[in-house]
């Protein structure tokens, strides 16, 4: 896999921003000092002006290029953790953040419930709360909202393009 720097979004923030393959189309990645902001596909209606790439130097994010290494074999059924990856939580309130912590923590190839992840968020009450948390998830994959199911089994709503049809790729891809 390959990444290429797309631009930096924000001087002030030193936000950068860099493009990965899947198997599922592009995916984007937005960087701060503090760690990866966001990694989502690339539709129609949120990717880059193709005359804005430009491209990697040395001078590259190392943490994209690990990035990179790992996302080709989580598309390749290897396991990935993706825990050396640092997340910027900005803007996240605690209560989210713990509900990603424990989010991130459900294993390859293996699913949660959203009353188990409000349990173990310290709020078992808090399922619809965790719902509209994995729906603003905006580091997909390495948060790994799609391994987050209904107390039935059944597959809810996944905010990635395609939809359920991604989340259960996803999900077969680990279970494979």
């Amino acid at each position: 896999m390959t990444h290429t720097q797309i631009e930096e979004i924000d001087s002030v923030t030193s936000m950068r921003a860099y493009r990965h393959d899947s198997p599922l189309g592009e995916m984007r990645s937005l960087w701060t000092p503090q760690g990866l902001y966001s990694l989502s596909w690339i539709s129609e209606t949120n990717g880059g002006a193709a005359s804005s790439i430009t491209e990697s130097t040395a001078a590259e994010n190392t943490a994209a290029r690990e990035l990179d290494r790992q996302l080709e074999r989580y598309f390749a059924g290897e396991p990935v953790s993706f825990d050396s990856l640092q997340v910027d939580h900005q803007g996240r309130t605690e209560f989210t953040r713990r509900v990603y912590q424990c989010c991130r923590q459900i294993s390859f190839g293996q699913t949660s419930t959203y009353k188990e992840l409000a349990t173990r968020s310290g709020n078992e009450a808090a399922s619809r709360a965790v719902g509209a948390a994995m729906s603003r998830n905006r580091v997909l994959l390495i948060i790994p909202c799609h391994r987050v199911i209904s107390q039935h089994g059944q597959l809810r709503g996944f905010s990635a393009p395609g939809g359920l049809t991604t989340k259960q790729f996803l999900l077969d891809l680990e279970t494979k």
